[in-house]
């Protein structure tokens, strides 16, 4: 059993499977949310796209609404002129050529403005069911810590060796069980070092 599957199985015994759904979200809903919640906090990105798809819920009614209104519509969620843009242009590319629905591969969806690696594996796996470790910087900062990557590790190298060590089956639990294990326990300052569920792994927790 390789480190990766320790964790895992550690993690197994603190977070119940079936607390993380995949395909628990419309794509389309998913797409947005991810956009919306780029350099943010979570609950300001979900007051952000709820206010949006009271108003609007599919690319054709969003591209209806007046660029002005889209901006105050999602302003909780910050750099909405930006994000303003990325989600009238995926819309556009949406609607020009996927005929209206939100793209059911990475390489489609990588297409879209906006839309990065990270974005992509979320809509995948919460749009669509389709099993994808999507490492954000909870994620990253994780694996760097417990010593499953080296500490200069990118997303790419950690989303390989995630994926690489874990059967298919596992990697939407991973990647919701690695993220919550960051906001709860191995938090960018002062983390709960002495109650995490990997410190007995951790090499962090060693070193410090």
């Amino acid at each position: 059993m390789n480190k990766v599957q320790r964790a895992l199985r550690a993690l197994r015994g603190h977070y119940d499977g079936d607390t993380f759904k995949v395909g628990s979200e419309a794509p389309f809903r998913a797409l947005i949310g991810c956009i919306l919640s780029q350099r943010t906090r979570d609950e300001n990105a979900s007051k952000a796209a709820d206010a949006l798809f009271k108003l609007a819920s599919n690319p054709i009614e969003i591209l209806a609404i007046d660029p002005e209104t889209l901006k105050k519509l999602i302003r909780s969620s910050g750099y909405y002129n930006l994000k303003s843009a990325y989600i009238i242009g995926a819309c556009k590319v949406i609607m020009d050529k996927f005929g209206g629905e939100t793209p059911k591969t990475r390489e489609g969806l990588l297409t879209l403005p906006g839309v990065g690696p990270k974005t992509a594996d979320i809509v995948l796996s919460y749009g669509y069911g389709v099993p994808a470790i999507a490492v954000d910087t909870h994620i990253l900062r994780v694996c760097r810590r417990i010593g499953l990557v080296e500490k200069i590790a990118g997303p790419t190298e950690v989303k390989n060796t995630l994926e690489g060590s874990l059967p298919r089956e596992y990697w939407c639990y991973a990647d919701s069980a690695f993220l919550e294990l960051g906001k709860e326990y191995c938090k960018p300052k002062k983390p709960r070092c002495d109650d995490c569920p990997l410190k007995e792994l951790c090499e962090y927790r060693k070193a410090t």
